[in-house]
């Protein structure tokens, strides 16, 4: 490469690199208010596409995120940052990027979701004063395809649930339990073990928002009041909603 080859080359990579630091130092909410001027999601955003924060709001649950970019992301075709949130006594951490061909990527988040978020979901549920556990849980999505990769685990050390059965609730006593995360058929899938490592229930996610739900036997056994009879590995409850309308 001649010299004047050379230092074109370096002007276009200099150019390039003091472009993108200028496009990072952008207010944030100017950009939010440019590309989405609609979303109700975020407000009090501060800071810069660099790094900042916002509240947020999901139906009843609220909070903080707080993110701050990983420029050499880009060196793989995707924008990627680093995500703190926080929402009462939940807080979960991790890698949230977008690639080519409409990728979705969570990767590597860790933290803990509190009982009080979950009741949220579960508002008509008693729910154990106990947290779930996430531990380098990634995730990747693509849009109208669906899940093509999972993994991670989530822990839950359990307690008393009651659940509501027409007008009156039902106890059953939940052990501590161990989800193993991963993606089947373009399908989010959490596979649910006892300590011993024995099948008690799976939930499963598709790109259409259903949400399946198996609860086995062995479960249920741990309601007092339950009188089955059927095999321990027996899926004895199916259940197909909505994931939506668990809010």
């Amino acid at each position: 490469m001649t010299n004047k080859k050379f230092i074109k080359v370096w002007a276009m990579i200099s150019l390039a690199l003091l472009a993108l630091f200028i496009l990072l130092q952008v207010p944030a909410v100017w950009l939010l208010n440019k590309f989405a001027p609609n979303m109700r999601m975020l407000q009090n955003v501060s800071g810069n596409v660099w790094q900042g924060q916002a509240d947020w709001n999901a139906g009843q649950v609220q909070g903080t995120v707080h993110w701050s970019i990983r420029p050499w992301e880009l060196l793989r075709l995707r924008v990627a940052s680093d995500m703190v949130i926080h929402s009462g006594q939940t807080q979960l951490q991790g890698v949230v990027g977008y690639g080519m061909g409409k990728n979705i990527y969570i990767q590597h988040v860790d933290g803990n979701i509190s009982p009080e978020t979950l009741m949220t979901f579960l508002s008509s549920w008693q729910l154990p004063s106990t947290a779930v556990h996430v531990q380098d849980v990634s995730v990747q999505y693509k849009k109208s395809v669906g899940f093509q990769n999972a993994q991670g685990q989530l822990s839950w050390s359990g307690g008393v649930l009651n659940y509501p059965i027409g007008q009156r609730f039902e106890r059953i006593d939940i052990p501590p339990l161990l989800a193993e995360v991963n993606a089947e058929k373009e399908k989010f899938k959490l596979m649910i073990r006892d300590s011993q490592k024995q099948r008690m229930a799976e939930m499963v996610v598709g790109a259409d928002g259903m949400l399946d739900v198996q609860i086995t036997q062995r479960f249920l056994l741990h309601s007092p009041s339950y009188q089955g009879k059927a095999g321990l590995d027996t899926a004895v409850i199916s259940t197909r909603q909505p994931l939506a309308s668990l809010r």
